[in-house]
């Protein structure tokens, strides 16, 4: 068999593989959610209140479970939700914090995250494996059976650890695939919803070279406005023509809060027949991902606003959409009328209706917007969209690989032309309108579902047949700032990518300090640098990029500070930071014997803890800590 084909066979079985586990997952769905069966696990009995609910859009990932207030309170006691045992535990400075996981008797798992501490059974547990595995961060799985706990006890207090946002309670509900269940199908009375959800824009745009919104090639946004009878629209009617795709922008409220929250699912029916549903009541950690091509994802880059799509973009493999026909795309022709409608429901059933009407128009070549646009391209899709002042039908010439071609504008907005081109047709290097000339840095075609590597200059970029949700028309550019200042760009931030792209680069400046230098991300200014990583192989960093954009090449050799907080026999404590590349490790000795030190990197704290409860510190205690970036630095105190 070919090797393509291998590769390909390959890619394929292993979606078959997912979507046979998300299949048995959504069939046996029903049958886990008993009302009932789990306790409220904080203030049981009594009214709480959510920051976030279920399935909310997240930067590159959908919310799991629900986030439930605390009144910004630290210690609240954490009760176990049904008899069960702990399966595993973690503790770490970043993500969930300080997390439990208990398994119960039907399968099901439910997770506590954020907490300020655990149970003395538990802490016991943990304490012991820290200090034999002389570590901090931990992610262990628990052997079955080996801690017990009843529905009711209390095992831990809540807090505002790892990446939290603010002292709260995240809680989790997972069947034994690791599946997440949504909490509010299991029928807890604490939690009061009788509020609609609120329809805030609706928005179209085309999908294809040859289709048109409103004459342009362009997103276009309405606001919703609600009726008298409670359903949405928005004034007049939607022109369009070829293949279009509608998107949404809607929240949802709860009793007694002002917070908004997230909508479980989304309907949309075209002259009365469904053609795309959405719902969130289940997913895989596996495939959150996919929100970047859920969400119109160059608008939000753009913007930092998320639509909805209520279509499925091209590699789009996520479980949650049901009932889907052509992929939720409305073809729309000339002098046709399509009835829009959307219906939108929060997890206690609460729903909004939009209505509207798309009208099919022809699309006119001399059509004149009376909205401005920027001069520059971009790539939509398979669509190179370049604007340009001039004059009215000037034409362009493309240039590919030193052949020319004539195009000629498909519309204008005010004094500027907009041209458009097919990039499955060819990579072009240039355009030149009268005055207006652009470059192009296109270097290659790379296609989803295939291993493929490509060179430009002193960079080297590996593709796994798993990074691509689509297509990538490839664009490269390397440049030098200043010394031990160079940056390479990989296409558009405004481009999303489902796994890592392997990077190689060789720094042109040859004075450029191998260890000391490293990746950075330079999609805004200089001063929002955010540290990457990289390793040196010879004359080359090496690392693996999670998103496309600018990235520099930054020097760092300051090492971090340390600075002494508290001396006490009960509690020894610093403060710690560095600002260019992070905090990477830390190990502290107390009289030649390693210590447990506790960290929190939102408010930069150290602190030690002691394996005996109570136990007093006495002697000489060494820091040392090391950034990212390599750089160590040591402070050492006494206690008295």
């Amino acid at each position: 068999m070919p090797y393509f084909i291998q590769k390909n066979f390959r890619f394929l079985g292993r979606f078959i593989i997912l979507f046979v586990l998300l299949l048995l997952s959504q069939l046996t769905f029903a049958q886990q959610v008993i009302k009932g069966y789990f306790m409220f696990p904080i203030n049981p009995g009594q009214s709480n209140f959510l920051s976030a609910n279920m399935g909310e859009l997240r930067p590159n990932h959908f919310h799991a479970g629900i986030d439930v207030k605390t009144g910004f309170a630290i210690g609240l006691p954490i009760y176990a939700a049904q008899d069960g045992y702990l399966s595993r535990v973690r503790v770490s400075s970043y993500g969930y914090g300080n997390t439990i996981y208990l398994t119960h008797p039907n399968g099901l798992v439910t997770v506590y995250a954020h907490l300020d501490s655990f149970s003395p059974a538990i802490k016991n547990y943990v304490l012991n494996f820290q200090y034999e595995k002389q570590v901090f961060e931990i992610d262990e799985y628990v052997a079955k059976d080996l801690i017990k706990v009843k529905k009711g006890d209390i095992i831990g207090r809540s807090g505002n650890s790892g990446s939290s946002g603010g002292p709260h309670l995240h809680f989790e509900i997972r069947d034994s695939l690791e599946n997440v269940l949504n909490p509010l199908l299991f029928g807890f009375s604490e939690i009061k919803d009788n509020m609609a959800p609120i329809i805030q824009k609706i928005a179209a745009r085309p999908l294809d070279i040859n289709s048109r919104v409103q004459q342009e090639y362009a997103l276009k946004q309405w606001d919703a406005q609600k009726k008298t009878d409670g359903t949405y629209q928005i004034p007049g009617v939607i022109e369009a023509s070829g293949s279009i795709g509608l998107e949404i922008k809607v929240t949802d409220k709860m009793n007694e809060t002002s917070n908004l929250y997230g909508v479980n699912c989304i309907e949309l029916f075209v002259n009365g027949e469904e053609i795309f549903y959405h719902n969130v009541e289940s997913f895989s950690f596996d495939e959150s991902k996919y929100i970047n091509v859920h969400i119109d994802y160059a608008h939000f880059a753009s913007t930092r606003q998320r639509l909805e799509r209520l279509y499925i973009a091209d590699g789009n493999r996520l479980s949650t959409y049901k009932k889907v026909r052509n992929r939720g795309r409305l073809s729309i022709a000339p002098g046709e009328t399509k009835q829009i409608e959307i219906r939108v429901y929060d997890s206690y059933g609460n729903k909004s209706i939009f209505k509207c009407n798309i009208k099919g128009v022809e699309p006119k070549k001399d059509f004149v917007s009376t909205t401005s646009i920027a001069s520059g391209s971009k790539v939509d899709e398979n669509t190179l969209v370049v604007a340009c002042p001039a004059p009215l039908n000037e034409q362009a010439t493309l240039f590919l690989k030193g052949k020319s071609q004539i195009i000629s504008p498909a519309y204008r907005m005010l004094s500027t032309n907009v041209y458009l081109y097919d990039l499955r047709k060819g990579l072009p290097d240039s355009i030149v309108c009268v005055n207006y000339k652009e470059n192009f840095n296109f270097i290659a075609t790379i296609p989803p579902g295939r291993n493929y590597s490509v060179e430009y200059k002193t960079l080297a970029l590996s593709f796994a047949d798993t990074t691509l949700f689509d297509t990538l028309y490839l664009q490269a550019k390397t440049d030098i700032i200043a010394q031990n200042h160079e940056t390479f760009e990989i296409s558009s931030a405004a481009t999303p990518i489902f796994g890592k792209i392997n990077v190689r680069y060789c720094p042109e400046d040859k004075a450029t300090e191998i260890g000391k230098c490293y990746i950075y991300t330079a999609n805004n200014s200089n001063t929002s640098h955010r540290f990457e990583g990289g390793e040196w192989n010879d004359n080359n960093i090496l690392y693996d990029i999670k998103y496309l954009g600018k990235f520099a090449i930054r020097r760092d050799t300051i090492p971090p500070q340390i600075k002494t907080k508290k001396v006490l026999p009960s509690r020894v404590e610093f403060s710690v930071s560095d600002p260019q590349s992070g905090i990477k490790e830390f190990r502290a000795e107390l009289n030649g014997k390693w210590l447990l030190m506790n960290y929190d990197h939102k408010t930069a704290r150290l602190w030690s803890e002691s394996r005996v409860h109570g136990e007093k510190l006495k002697g000489t205690l060494k820091l040392e800590v090391m950034d990212k970036s390599l750089n160590n630095a040591t402070i050492t105190v006494t206690i008295p």
